[in-house]
């Protein structure tokens, strides 16, 4: 009673420590044993595995290294250890063996209770798998990088919890973390001063930051992956452009993320790439997780390249997660079908300007007969001059188009019409807009979309009659079918 008593105190009376490796009895060939082994061997402790059968195609390769044997109650020896050719005391079993360790992966509650009374005597200490109460110790969740290994307990409280919660520390610790700590091994010859203590702080702070470079996709929380929702709640900083959506940025502040707009807006003050280098930079070396935040995904037009390559230039590593891109979200919720069969064969996503907002016209010329749906970004500022440019290349000006306007956004907006209507169609529609081209935009317009479309005219008359006409094919096949019926 006294034991349980002691098992059964507040987590601030339970002191974690590290054990040096000692031989260790493993009762158990199941896949509880499996990891309880994986964890032990990983630390370099010398096992000995004792089970009445393999459950875990695991331990087959290890079979000639096991113990077959039952565990029993015998009137004449107590709790015993046998199989058809011996029998012993598991507890002179266990002593004559020099075990430091048990760990009971068994299942059998009975040897567990067995085990736990006699520990003492035995001088070993005691882990019973789904036991608390009859454990001298837990398995923690260890993540290991170099020297430096982190051990997550719940005091046997909730396993899967420690696993989440190593988890999550795994991912912010920067891989460079290891051959980081190699060098401070190597250095640490001797005692060290107050000096070189502030010097070593203010390294390990430099060397702990991290930078999380994430697509959010086109507007909305719930247009997240889950890697992106799940990286948020990692962040102390996240510098974040003016497309990532206001219930993210809502989703960051609930989270008490520190949050900086560095979006580049035309014809507003906007953070120079310079600056937002710099600020990473700054953060990181605070020892801080920043987030870099994106609209739609960071490949896209996002300057994710140029960014990475600077900070790892800085010795600061990143980590790319990518992002639901608007130029597809946003088709498909118009009800366009890019690369509709039979009507296109590919599509090819190009951006309307280049640095400071010059105007990029090399990807009309690939748009002059060609079998592919373009989708454009932001064109929406130069739909004047890609008309121009069109008439130019001698490209035809009845060529199906787009404007798809805040998607993802309740007041998304499409307006359907011809390469040649482009002005009007952009007059119609706010920014941010993706542009689409091609004959998939007029044959998908059956398609189911989300909030609000417009079909100008001569389109809206080549849909109607489209639709009349396979309403009347329609009408004859089921007309046809009723006489054969009749």
């Amino acid at each position: 009673m006294g034991d349980n008593k002691l098992l059964k105190q507040d987590a601030k009376n339970v002191l974690p420590i590290a054990l040096t490796p000692k031989k260790t009895l493993l009762i158990g060939a199941g896949a509880v044993a499996k990891q309880k082994y994986q964890v032990l061997k990983e630390a370099g402790f010398e096992i000995q595995i004792c089970a009445k059968e393999i459950k875990d195609a695991f331990f087959s390769p290890l079979s000639e290294d096991i113990v077959f044997a039952h565990f029993g109650m015998s009137e004449e020896m107590g709790y015993t250890i046998m199989d058809r050719e011996w029998h012993e005391d598991i507890s002179d079993f266990i002593s004559k063996r020099g075990f430091g360790l048990v760990v009971d992966a068994s299942g059998d509650g009975a040897l567990g209770q067995f085990l736990f009374a006699y520990r003492r005597k035995g001088g070993y200490l005691l882990n019973v798998v789904d036991m608390p109460h009859l454990c001298d110790f837990y398995f923690g969740a260890i993540t290991r990088k170099g020297e430096v290994s982190v051990l997550v307990s719940s005091n046997g409280a909730s396993p899967l919890l420690a696993q989440n919660i190593r988890d999550k520390i795994a991912t912010l610790l920067p891989k460079a973390i290891a051959s980081f700590s190699y060098m401070l091994q190597k250095s640490r010859t001797k005692p060290l001063g107050a000096q070189a203590k502030q010097s070593i702080r203010a390294l390990c702070k430099e060397n702990l930051g991290k930078v999380f470079i994430i697509g959010c996709g086109p507007n909305k929380l719930s247009s997240l992956t889950l890697k992106a929702f799940e990286s948020l709640s990692l962040l102390d900083v996240a510098l974040l452009d003016n497309l990532v959506g206001e219930e993210i940025w809502a989703y960051l502040e609930h989270l008490g993320v520190e949050c900086i707009n560095v979006g580049k807006a035309k014809g507003k003050h906007s953070f120079k790439q310079e600056a937002i280098n710099a600020l990473m930079l700054q953060y990181a070396r605070e020892g801080k997780c920043v987030g870099r935040l994106k609209g739609g995904d960071p490949a896209l037009f996002g300057r994710v390249w140029e960014e990475v390559s600077f900070l790892q230039k800085q010795g600061v590593e990143c980590e790319c997660i990518a992002g639901l891109s608007s130029s597809l979200c946003g088709a498909l919720s118009a009800g366009i079908v890019p690369t509709l069969r039979g009507v296109s064969s590919g599509v090819l996503i190009v951006s309307a300007h280049l640095r400071e907002n010059i105007f990029h016209a090399e990807w009309l010329t690939w748009l002059l007969n060609s079998p592919f749906t373009f989708i454009v970004m932001m064109a929406h500022s130069f739909a004047s001059r890609i008309v121009a440019y069109a008439k130019d290349l001698g490209i035809s000006l009845s060529i199906p188009a787009a404007f798809v306007s805040q998607v993802d956004c309740r007041e998304q907006k499409a307006v359907i019409g011809s390469l040649g209507q482009l002005e009007q169609m952009a007059a119609m529609v706010e920014r941010p807009a993706i542009l689409i081209l091609g004959e998939a935009v007029k044959s998908s317009l059956s398609m189911p979309y989300a909030g609000q479309r417009i079909v100008l005219p001569p389109l809206k008359q080549d849909f109607a009659l489209g639709t009349k006409l396979r309403l009347n094919a329609q009408n004859d096949v089921n007309n046809a079918r009723i006489m054969q019926e009749v």
